[in-house]
C-alpha cells in the first residue's frame, strides 16, 4: 500500500491495518528519518475517519497517542503548516526521538490488549459449546446452517465501523424476530471479524428445528439475500451449506457438520463441534482479524441465542 493521495480510495479498515503495520515497525526498528513520509501519510489518511467517540484498540491506540502530540506542534502558533501536516517532514532527531519513546511506553498496553482478546476467544468457545449443546440434546435433529456476511468489492472503501454497526443491528433483530425463514429457528450465534482483505464481515451461524426444515444451502441463501436487502445491495454473502463447498472440504478430508445432525448419531457431535470452532477458537487468523474500534466501549463481537427450556417456542436474544 502507498501513503499518497492514492489511499483514500482504501477503506476504513486497509487504513487502520497500515496504521498498525506502521507502529509494529517502530517498536521493532525504533522511530527514523526514512519513515516520516509514510507517517505523515497516514496522519493525512487517518484524519478524516478519526472519531474521538469511537474506541481504538493496541496499535492504533498507540498510533493515536503519536498524533495528539504532533497535532499539538501543527497548532502552534509559530508553525507555518496549520492546514496540513507538511511540518511532519521536518521533525528532527529529538522529536522523533520523543515519539519514538511515547510509543514504547505503550507496548504493555498492547500486549494486554491482545492478551484480553485471547481470554475472550476461549470464553466465547465455551459458551457456544455450552449453548450448542444444550440444543443438540433438546432436539433429536438439528440443522445445521452457516453463512459468511460481508460486502462488496465496490462498497468496501465505503463502509465504516458505524455503518457496518447498524446494518448488523438490523440483521441481529431479524434473527431475534424470526421473521419468515427465521421462523423454524431454535439458536444463532455469530461472531464480528476485522479482515484485511474482507473487511467488516461476520461469520453466523444459524441452528434449525431439523424435524420442521431441511436443506441448509437454502436458509443460507435467504439469509444471505436479506443481508443484501438490509445494505441496499452494498452487501455480499457466502454460502458454506451449498454443495460445491462442501465437495471441497471433503475432498480436502475435512468433515465439518453443516447440514442435518442428530444426537441419534454417533459422530454427528464431533463434526459439530469443528462447526463452533471455527467462530471462536483463538488461532493466529483470527487475532488478526480482530475489531481495530469500536463504536460503543461494550460493543459485543460475538453474540449467541438463550437456551432456556420453559420459552423453546421463541428465543432470547443477547
Amino acid at each position: 500500500m502507498t501513503y499518497s493521495n492514492e489511499i483514500s480510495s482504501y477503506s476504513e479498515t486497509q487504513i487502520l491495518f497500515a496504521i498498525e503495520n506502521f507502529v509494529i515497525e517502530v517498536f521493532t526498528t525504533g522511530f527514523k528519518q526514512p519513515q516520516l513520509p509514510v507517517f505523515k501519510g497516514l496522519l493525512e489518511q487517518f484524519e478524516p475517519i478519526y472519531n474521538i467517540d469511537y474506541y481504538y484498540y493496541d496499535h492504533i491506540s498507540v498510533f493515536i497517542s503519536l498524533k495528539l502530540i504532533v497535532d499539538q506542534m501543527r497548532y502552534d502558533p509559530n508553525n507555518e503548516y496549520p492546514d496540513n501536516y507538511e511540518f511532519v517532514l521536518e521533525l528532527d532527531d529529538e522529536h522523533l526521538n520523543f515519539l519514538e519513546i511515547t510509543a514504547n511506553s505503550m507496548r504493555a498496553k498492547v500486549q494486554q490488549d491482545l492478551h484480553q482478546f485471547d481470554l475472550q476467544e476461549e470464553n466465547n468457545t465455551k459458551s457456544l459449546v455450552d449453548y450448542v449443546e444444550a440444543l443438540f440434546n433438546h432436539y433429536s435433529k438439528l440443522l445445521i446452517v452457516r453463512v459468511d456476511l460481508g460486502y462488496t468489492k465496490d462498497a468496501m472503501s465505503n463502509i465504516d465501523i458505524e455503518r457496518f454497526y447498524h446494518h448488523f443491528e438490523v440483521m441481529r433483530n431479524r434473527l431475534s424476530n424470526k421473521d419468515t425463514f427465521f421462523e423454524h429457528l431454535q439458536g444463532y450465534s455469530w461472531a464480528i471479524e476485522q479482515g484485511k482483505e474482507k473487511g467488516y464481515h461476520v461469520h453466523l451461524l444459524l441452528i434449525y428445528d431439523g424435524a420442521k426444515v431441511q436443506n441448509g444451502s437454502y436458509y443460507a441463501q435467504r439469509a444471505g439475500e436479506k443481508w443484501q436487502e438490509i445494505t441496499k445491495g452494498e452487501g455480499s454473502y457466502f454460502n458454506l451449506n451449498c454443495n460445491e463447498y462442501k465437495n471441497k472440504l471433503r475432498q480436502a478430508g475435512c468433515e465439518i457438520g453443516l447440514g442435518m445432525v442428530s444426537r441419534n448419531n454417533e459422530g454427528d457431535w464431533d463434526l459439530l463441534l469443528a462447526v463452533i470452532s471455527y467462530l471462536t477458537l483463538v488461532r493466529e487468523d483470527k487475532i488478526m482479524q480482530r475489531l481495530r474500534v469500536k463504536v460503543e466501549k461494550n460493543m459485543q463481537t460475538f453474540g449467541k441465542g438463550q437456551f432456556i427450556t420453559k420459552k423453546r417456542r421463541g428465543i432470547d436474544c443477547s
